[in-house]
C-alpha cells in the first residue's frame, strides 16, 4: 500500500504523531510519502522535517494525485486536511 501524507495542517500540525504513523505503516512494509501542495521553491522546511523520513513530491499547480502518479506513485490513502486538492480519481474522469 502506498500512503500519501500532506504537509501544511497535516503534518506540520503534529509532528511527533505523524512521525509514529508513518514508523507503523513502514514496519508494516507499506510505502509512505508526502505530497504537498507547494513548490520546490518553497519546500526546505518540508525536507527538513518529513522529508528527512519519507519522498516528498510537490505538486505545485498540479494536482497531488497527478504529481504523485507522474512520479510512479500510485496512491491508495490520502491523508490530507483538504482532500479537494487531491483531484479527481481516474475511475471518475
Amino acid at each position: 500500500m502506498i500512503v500519501a501524507i500532506d504537509y501544511d495542517n497535516t503534518y506540520a500540525a503534529d509532528p511527533p504523531t505523524f512521525n509514529k504513523i508513518i514508523e507503523i505503516f513502514k514496519q508494516a512494509g507499506h510505502t509512505v510519502i508526502c505530497v504537498t501542495g507547494r513548490s520546490a521553491a518553497m519546500g526546505q522546511p518540508v525536507l527538513d522535517s518529513i522529508g528527512r523520513l519519507v519522498p516528498v513530491i510537490f505538486a505545485g499547480n498540479d494536482w497531488k494525485r497527478d504529481a504523485a502518479t507522474k512520479r510512479a506513485y500510485n496512491v491508495n490513502v490520502w491523508i490530507d486536511d483538504m482532500p479537494e486538492m487531491i483531484g479527481p480519481s481516474n475511475l471518475l474522469r
